[in-house]
Formats: C-alpha cells, structure tokens, sequence
C-alpha cells in the first residue's frame, strides 16, 4: 500500500497528532505597597498630568484618574508602563525623568499588572531586571505544563540515532522564528502542512533503510544498514507472526523513543498493519506500521506536563530524562533514559549528578548544546552570513574565524573558571588553527587551517594577519598583540557579524551590547523610518553617524550608539587600527592626468575616535565613559549586573521560555552557584537544570 493511501489510516488510528502547548497560566498579582502614594503618584503628576488630563487628554488619553488598584486599569497602565519602559514618553522636548525613577515605575506597574512572561525571544527584557535580582525571591508558582515541539538539531539528532548516522538526504522539516535572542522556545512552534509532508518522507526513508535487503533464489537477505528482525517480516511469500509484529514494533519504539510500548500501542499498531495488509502488499503494511512509530506525536514533540498528585507535578522520569537530553545535547541520551528506568532521577540531588555526568563526558556529542548556547548569547557564527568584497591583500575567511572562536569558548570553559569574565577579557585567541590526525602516534596535531598558494598568493597574507600575527604558530592559543583586542567582542567573527557588506555596525553592536550583557530594550525601528548614515567617504563613521542626534531618532538610539562606537578600534573585516580611511577630496579632485581624466580617489588618515559611554545602564558603578574598547569591555567583565543579565540568558536557552517573576528565585539561585563555584559555567547548568522552574509544573 502507498504512502498515501495508508496516511489517512496512521490519523484514523490516532498514531500521528499535532499536540498544542497549552496556555500558560498567569502568575498572581504581587501584594499591593505605598510605592504608589510616594513613588508613581508623584512621578505621573510631575511629567504626565500636564498632556493627559481631563483638559488635555492628548491622544484622548487621560492618566489624572488612573486607578490606583492596576488591575482595576490594566490596559492604560500598561500603556504607561510600555511608553516610560521605550522612552516614548515624556516627548524629546520635555524635562526628562531620571533613569532611577523610570526603571522603579516599571518594575512597580509589572509587578501588579500580573503578566505571564513576554513570549518572543527578544522580548525577554520587557521583566524589569530589579524585580528578579533586587532583593531575596521566595519560591514561586510552578510554570504551566507544556508540549514542546523538537529543535532542527534535536530532530535531525532524532534521525541519526535511528540510522547511526548512516543515513544522507533526509530533510529537515522545522524552523525559528528569525528574531534576536535565544531562538528555540517551547511556546513559538507547532507543525504544519508542509513540515507534516516532510516528516512523512523522511520515515519513509528511514524504513526503507531499515528494511533495505536483497532477493537470491526466493531468499531475502538484508543490507549493511538494513535492521535484522526487520528482515524477517519482509518476505511477501510468508505471513508475519503476531510475535514477529510485535517485536518490530517493540525495536523501533526502542530505536525512536528509548521506551516500550503498552499493550494498547501493540494493538493499534498491529491493527495498522492489517487494514493496510488487506490490499495484499503484506511488506508495505509492515513499512507503514514501523514509519508510524517515527511519526508518532512523542517522536517529534517533547512532552512536560508532570506527574503524581498535588497542584505541582515533578517531571515524570522519562519526561525529565528527555528533557535532560535535549537541554544538554541533540538527541536522547542513554545514561540518563537508563538512570530513569532505574529510578535515578528522583532527587535534585540525583540529577544533579547525572548532569555532571553528561558534562564531563568525554564524548562532546552528549553536550553539543553548551558550546550552542555561546554561539546564540554572542552570535558570532553569523559571520559567515554577512557577504563582503574580497579584500586584495589578505585572506577574509569568516567561516575560520568562527571555528577560532568556537575553540576559544572551548578552550575557556575546559578551565572552567570565570567563564563570563575570560570570554570578554582574554587576550588569547586561537587564529587560523585546527587539527589533523597523525595516524602514527594516534594523536591529533596543530594545522595551519588556511594555507595560501606559496606560488599563487597574488601577494596576500593570510587570516592570520587580521588578528595582527605576523606568522602563524603552532602553540595556541596565542597572546593578541599588546594593547589590541581582548575577549569574544573582538574575535573577527563578532565583529564581522555585526557588520554591514562594506562598514560597521556601531549601532547593532551598541544594540547587542543594550540587551545581551546590561539587560536593556530598545524599541524596533519604527515602521517608515530608512535607517541610513549618510554616505559621505570624505567624514570618518562617527562624523556621519550623528545623524542619529535628531531628537527623533536620539531617545532610541542613545540606547545603543554609544555602547557600539568604541568597535570602531576595528575596521568591518575585524582589523585592529589606530586611524580612519577617507576620501581626500582636494587631493582626487588634483589626481587627474594631463588630459584632465582622473586617476582615481585619493585617500588620507583621521584620528580614530575610540571612546564610548555606557549610560542608564541599573548599575551605577558601571556608568560612565570608557576611553577605548578594551577598558569598555573589562568595566563590563566586572559588573555584577552584566553577570545576572548573563544567567538570565541562559536560564532562556536551557527552559526554552522567558523568565516570568515567578522565577525569581531560580535566578538568583543560579546566579549565587555560579559566583560560589568561581564562575563556573558547569555549575550555572547543573542549577537552571535542577530548579523548581525546570523540575517542576502546576497542575492547572
């Protein structure tokens, strides 16, 4: 029987669903306090009351009779809280409030307004950093249970479980929303149509994998990836056994989901297979009833909804172990679904040591997604997306640089110490290095990873020159150049990915720098508006991007031009220099040959401006001016507020959601072991992955 015509049996019999995260319940409004009376009464009379009162009521708004019970008048609260919290409000041409009393009246207005937590990735901000970490959280309500739909990689992990890895051309049948932040959320994704077609196609590869064989002499005999028990139901001349049927189905649900099935499973699966088997294709039903194991609904969902009684559930164990998995790795993991089996995972304390386990394995495999979470924080990969001119006298080779800071972050946390601190004040880097296998000695040996022609270089220095070396060496990491570059923030890889094709991005690096390390929001570009820098090449990049003054654009881009301009100490290929390119136009306009034709622009040096000012930030010993990037990004290094804003980031990666205030305590939590354990990264896992927020979900 086709594919088609078995896939409305594999619904009628309920083997495949699309299941739908259920709604997150909203935690309960915080207790009522005289903030009001001494703090926001004042504020709003002082800069608001004056445009929005009974007289005025600009934008037929009126905040004068704003109900002090917020609840009693969320909708035009929040509003208040949205305009104070983007800075829309007070307009440019009023008294502008101070940076304290803004961030008190948000944190006041969320803290009674009550929201579940905002739900795009880049929206994690909006909660008020004071209201997590301002002062000691009691325990707070468990989130929702939740159905949570595979990442790319954990499908694809799926895949490759199932075919050892063996299998080419299976399709990846999922995607992220394309927004800023950490990408793969539990609440964003559902499967439809078109992924639905895809997963169809990739059982069906599977199975046919599976169940690949050969027929000599009426004798079947199956291939090097073909499975053995398989074989032994595909012979058309035999009817397969109960027994044999079962036992399939058994394997691939042990293959697929690492657990038995019960013996209502067995039933409906068998049934599968002999409706689809009355049109006589006895080795096409069996095809169809082990490709509806791979499309069950926990084959590419993941389910946390608890279990026992109680208004908070633990995680069930092979709920917990899957979860463990793929919060750590790409696919499921052995040791952890084994330690469930046996009951292993039924205290903190228990989990806690498995997943130091999986930390500490040797096997990198099993923790693919530590090494994913610093790729996400900084982003540096995506510098192999920004297209550039190939440049005449050096090698651009973004996707090497990558891979050198993919080895740094490593390298770092093998020491695991100070992890956050090390990654933005290292003045270490791995540049143009990898690794081949010396099969004499058995051991992997230093490489030069890009090697130019030594006949064809068309005089070129290769990548290792854009981080200043002069000569490539085999014992890495090596010391940066004094006095140049220090941590993550300026590897090439960052800096080329927040770059544009032909220049800097001071404004997106200022932006980065807002919301991943002080916590910050900016509002997006108001639609309408062309974000343009003038393109005069005679004015260095800072001249020109005064632009963004305009008392427009300046209540938005204060928030980011600054903390973005001290780069400039890097041109957009990630070059370190002590001046600025321009055009001289005096100097063109004389560049003419005797008949007047020009010979070209002619270019001269300008003082390169390289200092920056970190304002607004919550931490006011963190405020103030940095004279160059390197003392900009060791003030940052130091701040305990860019280390909370760091966990903070992480708790999205390994929970999969936004923190809400109810997971206050599992912050802080978190946050308390890492700094206990000498900044250990390991330790920061081992917390988010053995709190309430992660063990634990309301029966609701």
């Amino acid at each position: 029987m086709t594919r088609l015509a078995c896939f409305p049996l594999l619904l009628v019999a309920g083997l495949f669903a699309f299941a739908q995260p259920p709604k997150p319940a909203a935690p309960a409004p915080v207790a009522p306090d005289t903030a009001f009376k001494d703090e926001i009464a004042p504020l709003l009379k002082a800069h608001c009351v004056k445009c929005h009162s009974a007289d005025t009521a600009k934008g037929d708004v009126r905040l004068d009779d704003l109900n002090p019970d917020v609840s009693k008048d969320a909708a035009r609260w929040a509003a208040v809280r949205d305009q104070l919290r983007d800075g829309l409000m007070p307009p440019p041409k009023e008294t502008r409030i101070a940076d304290a009393k803004v961030r008190a009246a948000v944190a006041w207005i969320t803290s009674k307004t009550g929201d579940p937590a905002p739900k795009l990735p880049n929206q994690g901000n909006l909660i008020p950093h004071e209201l997590l970490f301002g002062k000691p959280a009691p325990a707070g309500d468990a989130p929702a249970g939740r159905v949570w739909r595979l990442s790319p990689d954990a499908y694809m992990g799926f895949t490759q479980s199932i075919t050892r890895g063996k299998l080419g051309g299976l399709v990846q049948p999922f995607t992220l929303v394309p927004e800023r932040g950490i990408k793969d959320f539990a609440g964003l994704y559902t499967i439809d149509e078109p992924s639905t077609e895809i997963l169809i196609r990739n059982a069906e590869a599977i199975v046919e994998a599976q169940t690949g064989h050969t027929t000599t002499g009426g004798k079947i005999a199956g291939r090097n990836d073909s499975v053995r028990e398989f074989i032994a139901i595909m012979d058309p001349n035999a009817e397969p056994t109960r027994s044999q049927l079962e036992s399939a189905v058994r394997l691939q649900y042990k293959m697929a989901l690492n657990r038995t099935p019960t013996d209502d499973d067995l039933k409906r699966y068998l049934g599968l297979y002999d409706r689809c088997a009355k049109a006589g294709d006895r080795p096409g039903a069996v095809k169809t009833m082990l490709q509806a194991v791979l499309l069950k609904t926990d084959a590419v969902f993941r389910s946390e909804l608890g279990k026992g009684e109680g208004s908070r559930r633990m995680l069930a164990p092979d709920e917990l172990a899957l979860a463990l998995s793929l919060a750590l790795g790409d696919k499921r993991e052995s040791g952890l679904a084994t330690a469930a089996a046996k009951g292993e995972l039924a205290t903190k304390e228990q989990i806690a040591v498995h997943v130091r386990g999986v930390l500490d394995s040797t096997r990198e495999s099993d923790r693919t997604r530590v090494l994913g979470f610093f790729r996400e924080f900084f982003e540096y990969a995506n510098a192999a997306n920004v297209f550039k001119d190939k440049p005449k006298t050096f090698v651009h080779s973004p996707g090497q640089y990558v891979a050198d800071t993919d080895r740094l972050v490593k390298h770092v946390l093998a020491a695991d110490k100070d992890v956050l601190r090390e990654l933005l004040t290292t003045d270490k880097s791995f540049v143009n290095y990898t690794t081949a296998k010396n099969k004499q000695k058995n051991i992997d040996e230093p490489k030069q990873a890009v090697i130019l022609n030594p006949n064809n270089n068309k005089n070129q220095t290769g990548p290792e020159s854009v981080y200043g070396i002069d000569k490539w060496v085999p014992e890495q990491p090596v010391a940066m150049p004094a006095n140049t570059r220090l941590g993550v923030l300026m590897q090439p890889s960052w800096l080329v990915a927040w770059s544009t094709n032909f220049d800097n991005d001071p404004v997106r690096r200022g932006r980065w720098v807002r919301e991943r390390l002080l916590g910050g929001t900016v509002p997006d570009l108001p639609i309408g508006v062309v974000a343009q820098v003038p393109d005069d090449p005679h004015r260095g990049f800072r001249d020109r991007l005064t632009v963004t003054r305009d008392a427009a654009c300046w209540k938005c881009h204060q928030e980011m031009d600054e903390l973005g301009l001290p780069f400039e100490q890097f041109d957009h290929y990630g070059r370190f220099r002590a001046t600025e390119t321009v055009l001289d136009p005096d100097a063109t306009a004389k560049n003419i040959d005797k008949k007047g034709k020009s010979l070209g622009p002619v270019t001269r040096e300008i003082p390169l401006s390289v200092a920056g000012v970190i304002a607004s930030s919550g931490d006011a010993k963190l405020d103030g001016e940095a004279k160059n990037p390197r003392e900009f990004v060791t003030k940052m290094a130091n701040s305990e507020r860019v280390r909370q804003v760091f966990v903070r980031h992480a708790f999205r990666y390994y929970l999969g959601r936004n923190e809400t205030l109810a997971d206050a305590k599992t912050l802080q939590d978190a946050d308390r072991a890492y700094v206990a354990s000498g900044g250990s990264f390991k330790a920061l896992v081992v917390a988010l992955l053995t709190s309430d927020s992660f063990l634990y979900r309301s029966a609701k």
